[in-house]
């Protein structure tokens, strides 16, 4: 379990149902997992889907790959900035949320200016919350316990590519709307398993100092790029297609 130090000593008392503190990294790779799960029958089928349905050549297709990493840089510096006077958590599970209700958007509407829209939006709604969550993990991780976690989070990404054998079945049995569909719902799980963090977390990051127990407090603002993320973001690292 975590060591709590003085700072963090208060955490002690934050509860959600049987949750509590030392819960955070479960709860964290847990949600994880689930997403990972739901992006793999998605994501290497977004190509697909607009060549198939939409008759997309090559080039449209790589000017939406070149769209696609400038809307979650934008989107990640607003997701920042909201994780502040809203919380961490909150706007991390806000953000995951809505990325939910576009992908059922994506399953249902027609006009193709509107299926980019929706597209883009989502995208970046999804991938723009692994700092954030990075962030929550390393402030409930004690430093000695970071190496096993890390190794978990990758454990986690390679179900990312065996779920993609159960959406290409679902995409042949039906269409690719219908694995957007059964996708949002697989987010829907994961972003259940993520909200005892919404009562677990602190909203002011500052109060989350000590409850790793080694000072090792870290802001996601000062976190490089490279690093490891979670959710949708490890599975996209993985893709040569345009990520989830």
């Amino acid at each position: 379990g975590l060591s709590f130090s003085a700072p963090g000593n208060a955490l002690r008392a934050r509860r959600c149902g049987p949750f509590q503190a030392s819960h955070v990294p479960f709860l964290l790779a847990f949600a994880d997992f689930v997403t990972c799960i739901g992006a793999g029958m998605t994501v290497k089928f977004f190509n697909l889907f607009f060549i198939q349905d939409k008759g997309f050549s090559p080039t449209d297709i790589c000017w939406l790959q070149t769209a696609y990493p400038l809307v979650i840089a934008v989107f990640m510096k607003f997701t920042q900035g909201l994780s502040k006077p809203f919380g961490r958590a909150q706007a991390s599970c806000s953000f995951f949320s809505a990325n939910v209700v576009c992908l059922v958007l994506l399953s249902q509407v027609q006009p193709t200016w509107l299926l980019l829209v929706v597209f883009l939006l989502r995208g970046g709604f999804a991938n723009s919350t692994s700092p954030i969550d990075r962030s929550i993990l390393m402030d409930f991780t004690p430093s000695s316990q970071r190496g096993r976690w890390n190794a978990v989070q990758s454990f986690t990404s390679m179900t990312w590519s065996g779920s993609a054998f159960f959406g290409g079945l679902l995409a042949d049995s039906h269409d690719y709307r219908f694995t957007f569909l059964i996708t949002a719902l697989v987010y829907g799980i994961a972003c259940v398993a993520y909200s005892p963090l919404l009562f677990l977390v602190p909203r002011r990051e500052a109060e989350a100092a000590g409850v790793a127990g080694d000072g090792g407090v870290e802001s996601c603002e000062h976190r490089s790029a490279w690093e490891v993320p979670l959710v949708e973001g490890a599975a996209a690292s993985q893709a040569s297609t345009v990520s989830s």
